[in-house]
């Protein structure tokens, strides 16, 4: 995969905010090798999520990064920051936010649903070769929250968090009752009966045609090998992937699917095996304690001795060789 990007507006607020949790801005960036000069166009993600993980671990308070997120200034996300101030319902806010998302930030999963009574929005970086990634999740469900208390002043006294990362303290005015560790994907929750709560007036308008335009773009210019992967780590946890089903939900035929992977010299079925593989080494650094039956089955397979067949080509040794003798460093 392409190295995946993000809007430099992301870094918008953090220098201003990190003295305020004794950090050293200038020290923080270049510790994430960003240049504090040119925090313009677009930078790459592992080194935005560097810097995230570095100013939380550096900081004076464990939530520091979800209060970043928190009093994050949404206008300075220019026409996204638009969509989401100049909804009328939190429910709209939410929704615009994720689906426009993907100008923001590559590779990234960003979905909201509603089932039954609570209504979700999850949150995932894709590549598995972005890791540790707890403080940008902390970051971004932050900004969340901050949406919802614009329309629910009193919404985290409702909400539950889900957390990738493993059982940690994080410092957050949230019962722990109402945080899970561990979970597939970084998620807020909230009770659907806030969706229809008013959001305050921006006086803006959203230019949501132009946000379209510019999804469409930016989708064209994707490689398709870097699309096709995106969506396969999105869905990996979800069961087995068939090639025909993902060609419909990325909105292609098989047939082209398969020509387009084809000029990028790869198989569907080379590029789920990578997918995989790659994924798996994420697995064993977050999640030590799983087994390798329990991480086969997040990888999409029905049984864990084809995984270990699968890795052990890919790898040269079986997976449980594999991780005793790389995770321990």
């Amino acid at each position: 995969m392409s190295p995946p990007a993000v809007q430099a507006a992301a870094l918008c607020g953090w220098t201003d905010s990190m003295p305020g949790f004794g950090v050293e801005p200038e020290q923080a960036l270049a510790g994430a090798g960003l240049d504090i000069a040119a925090q313009t166009g677009r930078i790459p993600l592992k080194q935005f999520a560097a810097l995230a993980e570095s100013v939380g671990e550096r900081a004076n308070h464990p939530a520091a990064t979800w209060m970043i997120g928190l009093n994050y200034d949404l206008a300075g996300l220019d026409q996204l920051g638009t969509a989401i101030l100049s909804a009328k319902t939190l429910g709209t806010a939410l929704k615009r936010f994720a689906d426009n998302f993907e100008l923001l930030q590559d590779t990234t999963m960003l979905q909201f649903e509603v089932k039954g009574d609570i209504a979700t929005i999850n949150y995932r970086i894709l590549d598995p070769d972005i890791w540790p990634r707890h403080h940008d999740a902390m970051f971004s469900l932050g900004i969340m929250a901050q949406i919802a208390q614009m329309a629910v002043p009193g919404a985290l006294d409702d909400i539950e968090l889900g957390l990738e990362s493993e059982r940690r303290e994080t410092g957050l005015a949230v019962p722990s009752s109402r945080i899970s560790f561990g979970a597939e994907v970084n998620s807020l929750s909230l009770p659907v009966a806030m969706l229809d709560a008013a959001m305050p007036p921006c006086g803006r308008e959203a230019d949501l045609r132009g946000l379209s335009r510019q999804i469409a773009g930016k989708r064209r210019a994707e490689p398709a090998r870097d699309r096709i992967a995106a969506f396969i780590y999105a869905r990996m946890a979800q069961g087995e992937i068939h090639q025909d089903e993902l060609a419909s939900e990325i909105g292609m035929s098989s047939r082209t699917m398969r020509r387009r992977l084809a000029e990028a010299e790869v198989t569907f079925q080379q590029l789920l095996d990578e997918c995989r593989m790659r994924q798996a080494l994420l697995e064993f650094h977050a999640r030590p304690g799983s087994s390798i039956a329990q991480i086969a089955l997040r990888l999409g397979y029905a049984e864990h001795s084809n995984f270990t067949r699968a890795f052990t080509r890919w790898a040269g040794m079986p997976p449980q060789r594999y991780r005793a003798a790389h995770t321990q460093h």
